[in-house]
């Protein structure tokens, strides 16, 4: 019987970190179960470039030093010299976090479940083999939730005429008025020529990738792109709720990614948030760490509430932006921001609304 070091559960940028920050120094034998094939998923991962992200700055594929955030009538623009706005692609991650020295056994099947076993788990797959491993890192999550926000995505990749796109610059929200849903492009000019171009949403319910389509066309159109040629596209969900399970008594099982109460809901942001808590787990002694402070998640629950419950068509954000500087706005996006920065971002909530959610 063959026990490996551990098993992960779920190969996306988490599980493919445990890969590579827990075990790629060592010679362990690991296994992970993915239902997908990851060799086909290429979707991009946006961060800005915290302390947390420094050690992987060799495999950033794009940084940007501005970006704006605005509507068709106020556009704020933001920079960031020490602090840019990077990308790094699926397939990037993918590669980088398989180069280790440790041994990767991959299975394409789910997992039916797992349950500890003397000093060892015994775990079912859904063509009834069995496995065995000493640790488990289980990235399954729950991304969908009754009444509850969720940040929705599709995106292309585009290729365009020569000088269309200024790839210094970044659109991080650009705002549309739409009925009952929160709705925003998000530009990704990697060249003059190429861009990712996606329509995100804030809402309860997904939406058919026609409608996206849609209000991506519009978007292209008023701003005289007519032609573009389609390389990819990408599509994602990311819950705007405290996704994270509770914390196993099993002192060998971990609870990673999502699953693990890694992702910032208030924002959507996740990629970086996932590999900061594997560098947490790497130098703790417990099977959890707590990624954001009780302020910060006290602060994304208020505003998580008030837009559940408040039309909100991004004048909120726009104005928030255009009272902070770059380096607050992006400390606040990834969760680091001081108390001055707080101070001011409550400073620009309606008061009396964000008020009566504290109160909730």
């Amino acid at each position: 019987m063959k026990i490996f070091k551990a098993a992960i559960i779920g190969l996306g940028p988490s599980g493919l970190a445990v890969n590579k920050i827990l075990y790629g120094d060592t010679y362990n034998e690991i296994i992970a179960f993915e239902s997908e094939d990851i060799n086909k998923r290429d979707n991009i991962f946006g961060f800005w470039l915290t302390d947390w992200m420094k050690p992987f700055e060799k495999i950033i594929e794009k940084k940007w030093y501005k970006w704006t955030i605005g509507n068709k009538n106020t556009e704020v623009t933001h920079t960031s010299l020490d602090k840019p706005y990077c990308v790094i692609s699926f397939k990037t991650w993918k590669k980088f976090c398989l180069e280790t020295k440790n041994k990767l056994e991959i299975i394409n099947k789910e997992v039916v479940q797992y349950f500890p076993e003397q000093n060892y788990f015994k775990i079912t797959t859904t063509d009834d083999k069995i496995y065995y491993a000493e640790n488990i890192y289980d990235s399954r999550s729950v991304k969908e939730k009754d009444g509850e926000l969720l940040q929705h995505f599709f995106g292309i990749n585009i290729t365009v005429a020569d000088n269309t796109f200024n790839e210094n610059k970044l659109t991080l929200m650009h705002f549309t008025e739409e009925n009952n849903v929160l709705h925003f492009m998000y530009i990704l000019p990697f060249s003059h020529n190429k861009a990712l171009v996606e329509s995100t949403v804030f809402s309860k319910d997904v939406l058919h990738s026609s409608w996206y389509r849609e209000k991506i066309n519009d978007y292209l159109k008023k701003n005289n792109i007519n032609k573009f040629k389609e390389q990819s596209s990408e599509k994602g969900v990311i819950p705007m709720f405290f996704a994270g399970e509770k914390r196993s008594i099993n002192s060998n099982i971990f609870n990673i990614g999502i699953r693990g109460g890694a992702c910032k809901p208030s924002t959507g942001y996740a990629f970086s948030f996932l590999i900061k808590q594997i560098q947490l787990l790497k130098y703790s002694k417990k099977n959890y760490v707590n990624i954001h402070n009780f302020l910060e998640a006290k602060m994304d629950k208020i505003f998580i509430n008030f837009l559940k419950n408040n039309k909100e068509d991004g004048s909120s954000f726009i104005k928030l932006a255009s009272n902070l500087n770059g380096n607050e706005f992006q400390s606040f996006m990834m969760g680091e921001s001081n108390l001055l920065t707080k101070l001011k971002i409550i400073n620009s909530m309606p008061k009396l609304l964000f008020i009566k959610e504290f109160f909730k």
